[in-house]
């Protein structure tokens, strides 16, 4: 089999049924507003047939006017006394269409022109530097983020048996004392950890909204290297020390 590369013509695509009118009444030099419906029929049906040269996810638009066409064939076929008033032609409601079409065609070139002299005017002359590590620091948690973490958390723990000790009760001054307790000790907390470590979910929502507390007091600050890593949690002058 003879492998070597051919020589190919790449045709043009009509992305339309209009589209493809237009480029017969072009070819043909016809004048729009007097169509000879059973010429352009004619090439209009050989050019379906050659599906490469339409675009096929909208074959049922191409149908669509053929059957038109064929429609306004069979009218003008019909024996008449006199000659139709333009209001009347059947070919109108096509010539209508096509004229609209034009217009709309236009106007897309004028603006896709104007698109591309202001991309021209506003291109970017360089790239933005790319950071260091030193420089990249650490991005603040947001509330709805923080929410999201730890809802799916609790997700993962219903899936998994839990001891649940009747009789504790669990203050919301303990949790966020806990929690500071915490942070003096270790520096920083995994925000995961720490609540996959509490011994309920009662006491896992009741160290959330502790979390929160604190949070919004501005006492201890969220963090997180980039979306989607591990949050880590810090009092808001051990995480100034680091991060500066």
């Amino acid at each position: 089999m003879d492998t070597s590369p051919s020589y190919q013509v790449k045709l043009e695509v009509f992305q339309g049924p209009l589209d493809l009118l237009l480029f017969l009444i072009r070819k043909k030099k016809i004048d729009i507003h007097d169509i000879p419906i059973a010429t352009i029929t004619k090439e209009y049906l050989k050019y379906l047939n050659l599906k490469e040269r339409i675009n096929i996810d909208r074959e049922a638009e191409f149908l669509l006017i053929a059957a038109l066409l064929i429609y306004i064939k069979s009218q003008m076929l019909l024996p008449r006394e006199r000659v139709l008033d333009e209001e009347k032609d059947p070919r109108q409601i096509l010539v209508n269409r096509l004229l609209d079409y034009q217009k709309i065609k236009a106007c897309s070139v004028l603006l896709k022109k104007k698109e591309d002299h202001e991309l021209l005017k506003w291109k970017r002359t360089a790239l933005p530097p790319i950071l260091t590590e030193e420089e990249l620091g650490f991005i603040e948690v947001s509330l709805f983020d923080l929410s999201e973490s730890f809802f799916s958390l609790l997700k993962r723990r219903e899936k998994k048996e839990t001891t649940i000790i009747t009789g504790k009760e669990v203050s919301l001054e303990e949790k966020m004392k806990e929690i500071l307790k915490c942070l003096e000790k270790e520096s920083s907390l995994d925000f995961l950890n720490y609540f996959y470590m509490q011994e309920s979910l009662e006491e896992a929502l009741v160290s959330f909204f502790g979390l929160l507390e604190l949070i919004k007091s501005k006492t201890i600050i969220a963090t997180q290297e980039s979306p989607f890593q591990e949050i880590k949690i810090w009092l808001r002058e051990k995480a100034y020390l680091k991060f500066n």
